[in-house]
């Protein structure tokens, strides 16, 4: 196994996700989801940074390991579309199974974040390819 290969696409991928998520989540949709449960949503100051950064880098993490060990991906078009592959599978069981058991979700909400959620997953897949891919 190549750690070094795993731990240095898993930091990029990490970082590219956390800047990434901000601009999707904290800026375009800032206001596009409507909270459905009163007061589930920490506001800005109240978030837990260092939850958020290690987040990011398990993401990151997670990716880069399938990447390198399972499936050999080596350009951003293959890193792209496995990224999609897997943020649309993730994100639809964790979605369906938060629309299933809460007032989370509606099902407008719910496919607005399977999309976002794709596209984020295809964007880092993307970078983490072509990283993976460079000579």
């Amino acid at each position: 196994m190549n750690f070094q290969k795993i731990l240095v696409t898993g930091l990029i991928g990490g970082v590219f996700s956390f800047f990434l998520g901000w601009l999707l989540w904290g800026i375009i949709f800032k206001d596009a989801m409507p909270d459905n449960v009163p007061g589930l949503q920490k506001s800005e100051s109240d978030m837990v940074m260092w939850a958020m950064v290690l987040s990011c880098l398990f993401l990151g993490l997670l990716l880069a390991y399938i990447f390198v060990q399972w499936s050999g991906i080596s350009t951003w078009q293959s890193g792209l579309t496995a990224g999609a592959i897997i943020g649309f599978l993730l994100t639809c069981s964790v979605d369906l199974g938060l629309f299933s058991m809460t007032n989370m979700h509606t099902v407008r909400t719910m496919l607005m974040d399977i999309g976002i959620n794709t596209f984020y997953y295809a964007a880092i897949g993307a970078v983490m390819g072509w990283w993976l891919g460079r000579k």
